[in-house]
């Protein structure tokens, strides 16, 4: 078990350790106002590349042991990383702190980063899927209570927000069966003005909280919108489709979502695409039934395989194109540009704009776990978490600040 000391992991040798139990081991399943629906064949078009030199990439941390799929900073650059259980890290912490040395800390600390098999889940974290940070400077964490894709333990399922400075959590949300039935996976969050939107990537959903009133709505729950399409697979850079060695593809439902800066609209997606969007008004209409709000839900653009999304002020739609290996901006005019291509972002997952206009993306190497690799391990440890500095222009193309 990882303590909260510098020099958090352990050495090379229990990193081969990893490698072989990975071998072995299996992973879980895993814009802006005005942005027309009939731009979708303009945003589809062969992207452009930047005019002069792409913003370089550089390493802003790296987690020698353990995978890492999310990353979130305050408004003082102090960063924190989500380091989900999946299948062969049974001692991750879950959630780090990086200090200025790059040195990895467990967060917040005691019995919250030291679950394990049997122990009680309710506070503690078992598997941690999403982290941001918003207006307020606070941590939020995403907490799908399952280890090793098993059935979600009673209570373990959860929200969290956490005091950056002291770990204190601030509050603990859990929803009852009838906003997370059995198989429900709260993937990804955003917030604004105290309302909070989850998408549930296990059974297709998307979940509005009203953090004021405490009134929780499931919404389009199994409606085409936020199912994936069927035949319509995850592929890899490699260019196969990600599957086991049995040839098994993983069932992906609503997961990215990302708000504009005024929340009135938000745009979610499957890992395969469509991009779609859908008035947050209309989610919390309650006279609108499920058929009448699935009406209402507009389809953007096509998309190719991403696991990562964010969106910055101006509306710009950030994400990672997996099979190309790129970051690609679609702006408010359905314009898609390339920000980044480099060999090294092997499945850039959730990305986040920093105050002083950072944009961070951990890679995961998602691809190339066994389960996903057609039963071959494939990782090369450290996962890295890279960022460049935004341009203020793109291709002639105003880039924003994070949404707040």
């Amino acid at each position: 078990m990882m303590t909260d000391t510098p020099g958090l992991f352990p050495a090379a040798c229990r990193r081969r350790a990893l490698m072989k139990a990975f071998a072995s081991c299996a992973v879980g399943a895993a814009l802006a106002p005005g942005l027309a629906p009939t731009l979708a064949r303009a945003a589809s078009a062969t992207p452009a590349r930047a005019s002069g030199a792409l913003p370089p990439l550089e390493v802003a941390a790296v987690s020698p042991d353990f995978l890492c799929n999310a990353v979130a900073l305050t408004r003082d650059n102090t960063m924190f990383l989500g380091l989900p259980r999946w299948l062969g890290m049974d001692g991750t912490p879950s959630l780090v702190r990086v200090d200025e040395h790059g040195a990895l800390h467990s967060f917040p600390g005691g019995e919250w980063n030291a679950w394990q098999a049997g122990k009680d889940p309710r506070n503690a974290l078992v598997m941690v899927n999403g982290i941001h940070i918003f207006a307020d400077d606070t941590l939020w964490v995403v907490d799908q209570g399952t280890a090793d894709r098993k059935l979600t333990m009673a209570g373990a399922q959860k929200l969290i927000q956490f005091d950056p400075t002291n770990g204190k959590a601030l509050r603990i949300l859990r929803f009852g069966p009838d906003i997370l039935p059995e198989g429900a996976q709260m993937n990804d969050l955003r917030i604004h003005d105290n309302r909070i939107y989850v998408t549930d990537s296990g059974r297709g959903a998307i979940i509005v909280h009203d953090l004021d009133t405490g009134k929780t709505l499931r919404r389009l729950s199994g409606k085409a919108p936020v199912m994936e399409i069927p035949g319509e697979w995850l592929m890899s850079a490699p260019g196969h489709p990600l599957e086991d060695a049995n040839g098994v593809k993983p069932h992906v439902q609503c997961d990215m979502l990302e708000l504009t800066a005024d929340g009135q609209w938000l745009y979610f997606c499957t890992p395969t695409g469509p991009l779609r969007r859908v008035s947050t008004k209309a989610l919390w209409d309650t006279r609108l039934d499920e058929d009448a709000l699935a009406g209402q839900v507009e389809t953007v653009t096509t998309l190719p395989t991403l696991m990562g999304t964010t969106m910055d002020s101006l509306g710009n739609f950030y994400y990672t194109d997996i099979t190309t290996r790129r970051i690609m901006v679609l702006t408010p005019g359905g314009k898609q540009l390339v920000l980044a291509q480099d060999q090294r972002l092997v499945d850039g997952d959730a990305m986040f704009i920093s105050a002083d206009r950072h944009l961070y993306m951990p890679c995961p190497q998602t691809e190339r776990l066994a389960v996903f690799n057609q039963g071959k391990n494939g990782l090369q440890p450290p996962w890295q978490i890279f960022r460049l500095a935004l341009p203020e222009t793109l291709e002639g193309h105003p880039l924003g600040v994070a949404v707040p």
